[in-house]
């Protein structure tokens, strides 16, 4: 649950508690107020009734009868029910109890209704044992409490209800800030380290936000050197590779075929009787063993091909290579012309990214086959590199990246692309690597081997 629901909760449920305790306060002052209401009527007219009883005393006792026509006129009582009782004749009003008020919920009357024997009053009338009984009769009070006590109720929810709506459009607005530093803290955690944050008005947000910022712009920088020396180390080093490869061409390769050629020279000329032309001939094969063991240590320093025929050559007679000394493992090319040419630094990034990641398949990957495929992007018009294998996989989160995987975010990020790997136990690896378009620079030669594609 994020910060701002949780705030709003708590709010919400301190609304709640300060809403029932006003409400259980408002319904306790309601339930005092119709008890007392009740008792002063019932104790008013109590009195008054006997007022009239004692005034009777003094002069010629009123009869039944006349005490009759006395309650009669007194039935539109609000709150009182009157009623004759004594040998012979007993009247008794009907007193609604509780939860039988119209209109009123039942709950309602059960809390607010008074109860007990102070709710009836017997007034004697004389040696006859004929009584005046007083009855109290909640049930218009409680009705009228009812329409209050609602109106009340319903004044109380809209409060809180506009209270809570208010404190969350608050609480959402002065905790932008901290959720566009979540956004910004995730974006810095996929790597892009040049997103800024406004400042709020906040003073408190406004001083990490300039901390932020700050940092922002210093990991930036740091970033974009780190990114230049990774340029400048892969630079120096295939240029220390080409450099040797060159070295071995032109002094190891050269005095390799001189000895192969002076060996088959001695062998022509040596008298056959002899045990010098099999010597000979034995010294001419290793020479040529040699040769191409330097042939091939020249390949891995600096694919001629790749400066000669491009790319995507490169990588077909390399994988070519690579089958042909992998018979239980078979890697597939796919390419879609017309792709963008790279420039030279790029190229061999790209060719060194197959190569290193073909070589992680044979060390872990266990699988049986492993798919390459080049491709121009259609929104930039960059290049697209997919490797895929269907080996054992693993957990990226769990497993530590071997200098393999590192080595091919750092040509991945030196080129200014974006590389994700997707792996998981069980169902393989797959590598998607994209180039941008400021490193596809198109030239003659790629318009060529188009024309030679479409031509065959």
């Amino acid at each position: 649950m994020s910060l701002l629901l949780r705030l709003s909760a708590l709010v919400v449920c301190i609304l709640l508690l300060s809403m029932a305790v006003g409400a259980v306060n408002l319904v306790a002052n309601v339930r005092r107020a119709v008890s007392d209401e009740m008792s002063s009527s019932l104790e008013l007219t109590t009195m008054l009734l006997q007022l009239q009883v004692d005034a009777d005393h003094g002069r010629e006792p009123a009869s039944i009868a006349v005490w009759r026509d006395r309650l009669q006129a007194l039935r539109y009582s609000r709150h009182l029910r009157l009623s004759l009782a004594g040998p012979g004749h007993e009247e008794a009003a009907p007193v609604p109890g509780p939860g039988a008020v119209p209109g009123v919920p039942g709950w309602f009357v059960r809390i607010i209704a008074p109860r007990g024997p102070e709710l009836l009053r017997r007034i004697p009338l004389g040696d006859g044992g004929q009584q005046v009984i007083v009855r109290a009769d909640p049930a218009d009070e409680i009705a009228e409490a009812w329409g209050e006590t609602r109106l009340a109720l319903m004044t109380l929810a809209g409060f809180g209800m506009l209270a809570t709506a208010l404190v969350y459009a608050v609480l959402r607005r002065a905790m932008a800030p901290l959720a566009a530093l979540s956004n910004a803290l995730q974006q810095f955690e996929a790597g892009n380290y040049d997103v800024r944050l406004s400042r709020s008005g906040v003073p408190d947000i406004d001083r990490a936000t300039e901390s932020f910022n700050h940092m922002a712009g210093v990991l930036s920088q740091s970033r974009d050197e780190m990114t230049h020396l990774a340029q400048r180390s892969l630079a120096i080093q295939e240029e220390e590779r080409r450099h040797l490869a060159h070295e071995l061409h032109d002094g190891l390769g050269q005095s390799i075929s001189a000895i192969k050629a002076l060996a088959v020279s001695i062998g022509r000329k040596a008298d056959p009787r002899t045990s010098i032309p099999p010597s000979a001939a034995m010294i001419a094969d290793v020479s040529s063993s040699m040769y191409d063991q330097v042939r091939s240590m020249m390949a891995r320093l600096r694919p001629s091909i790749l400066d000669e025929l491009g790319l995507v050559s490169a990588l077909s007679s390399m994988i070519d290579d690579w089958n042909s000394h992998h018979e239980d493992l078979f890697c597939s090319f796919e390419h879609v012309r017309p792709l963008p040419d790279l420039p030279p630094e790029a190229a061999i990034n790209v060719f060194r990214i197959v190569q290193e990641a073909l070589t992680n398949v044979v060390r872990h990957a266990s699988a049986s086959s492993v798919s390459v495929r080049l491709r121009a992007r259609d929104d930039d018009g960059g290049l697209r590199l997919e490797i895929e294998d269907d080996g054992t996989g693993f957990d990226p989160a769990t497993i530590r990246r071997g200098l393999g995987l590192v080595g091919i975010e750092e040509r991945v990020r030196a080129m200014g692309g974006s590389f994700s790997l997707a792996a998981r136990p069980g169902t393989g690896t797959k590598f998607d690597i994209v180039i941008p378009r400021c490193q596809a620079l198109p030239d003659e030669r790629t318009v060529l081997e188009t024309q030679d594609t479409a031509g065959r």
